[in-house]
């Protein structure tokens, strides 16, 4: 078994740059949990590239192990703190975690 854990948001920035900025940020702060939060197997930050009106704005797709690995990862420190960063820069977020 596999658990996929998709966390879709919508930026709370308006403008081009600041969208930017705050892609940036967030992807720098994901990817730099891999390799420090040992329950994740992979993780990929996808932007998004159609339909900016309707669509989130960023996402990231991670793979872990079990349900017991992503708890892992929701309560380990250092995603904790990339959590709290990334809520000051999202207006919404929408997630889903399911095995396949």
């Amino acid at each position: 078994m596999t658990v996929k854990h998709i966390v879709l948001w919508k930026l709370k920035a308006t403008d081009e740059l600041e969208k930017a900025e705050a892609i940036a940020r967030i992807t720098q702060l994901l990817n730099g949990l891999v390799g420090r939060v040992e329950s994740i197997r992979s993780l990929t930050v996808g932007v998004n590239g159609a339909y900016p009106e309707t669509n989130s704005d960023i996402s990231v797709v991670a793979d872990f192990d079990d349900y017991e690995g992503v708890q892992a990862y929701q309560v380990h420190p250092d995603h904790q703190e990339v959590a709290a960063e990334i809520r000051t820069l999202v207006a919404s977020r929408a997630g889903i975690d399911f095995e396949y």
